[in-house]
């Protein structure tokens, strides 16, 4: 089951998180796989398809939130406390992106100029070689720790915007930084679980393109086929097709778990947990 308002001492380890998170979807499968899949549909639409499906995105970390602490909300009535705010949504979306954008850039940079010196004595022998390679993926493992680190960092900000309603827009990309303060890398380890548990479905999308490479291998550039332009077509089809089903099914997994992480690291740090038993107790005495 999802955690549920107690005494708690611990944060929830990275497996219960996932678990919780599991449990949470498993039951109200079928309203956030609706939502979902109304979200995807909606972002074939430039712009404003875009704020309408982010905005479904934030409802449903909202739902699973108030389902966590014991104040359910209905479709309906989640989807006012969200829809004035939907080109909030997409605006911070936008600057999350941009953020991390820079940020991976500037690790990649630093990267970079890290391995450049290791491919240089690289050549030095093979005892030299097989050191530099060592240390050059030991550089290439450290960019992508610190570009997930950054992602981590800013995580929630569509389910603070959606929860928070007084909060600003742009005050949500600091509030998530402030919240996975001191968590980042069990919020990242939970990433990490939450890709390999969602990669299969992105696999099995690519599997159509997979197919038709030994066909375009062993076709001439010069010789255009246009059965194989035609396969071509196909695969695109089909994997777009799968990539849609693949993000209906993963988008409540993924928005689960950041609506458990939300709550238990506000618990954590703000104690949410004794204040929603206080008023769980006054709501029956009364």
């Amino acid at each position: 089951m999802a955690p549920s308002p107690s005494y708690r001492t611990r944060p929830l380890s990275t497996g219960n998180v996932v678990s919780a998170g599991i449990s949470l979807l498993r039951t109200y499968f079928k309203t956030y796989l609706g939502l979902s899949a109304k979200a995807v549909l909606w972002y074939l639409i430039p712009f404003y398809g875009w704020a309408r499906a982010l905005m479904i995105f934030g409802q449903i970390g909202r739902l699973g939130f108030q389902e966590i602490i014991h104040q359910p909300e209905t479709v309906n009535a989640s989807l006012k406390k969200v829809e004035f705010r939907m080109w909030s949504f997409l605006g911070v979306a936008i600057l999350v992106f941009i953020i991390q954008v820079a940020a991976n850039y500037a690790i990649s940079g630093v990267g970079t100029a890290l391995i450049l010196p290791f491919t240089a004595v690289g050549a030095g022998g093979d005892a030299v070689a097989i050191l530099s390679g060592v240390l050059v993926v030991g550089v290439q493992l450290a960019m992508f720790a610190a570009q997930t680190w950054i992602q981590a960092r800013f995580l929630l900000y569509d389910v603070i915007i959606a929860v928070e309603t007084e909060t600003d827009a742009t005050a949500a990309i600091t509030r998530s930084w402030e919240l996975t303060q001191g968590s980042a890398f069990r919020v990242l380890l939970v990433l990490l679980v939450a890709y390999v548990v969602m990669a299969p479905l992105f696999v099995l999308a690519l599997l159509p393109f997979l197919f038709t490479i030994p066909f375009f291998a062993a076709t001439p550039a010069d010789t255009p086929d246009p059965a194989l332009a035609l396969a071509l077509l196909l695969a695109f089809l089909v994997f777009a097709v799968l990539l849609m089903l693949g993000a209906v099914i993963t988008v409540p997994f993924w928005q689960s778990i950041k609506a458990v992480l939300y709550y238990d690291l506000r618990s954590r740090r703000e104690g949410i947990d004794i204040q929603l038993t206080h008023r769980i107790r006054d709501r029956e005495r009364s």
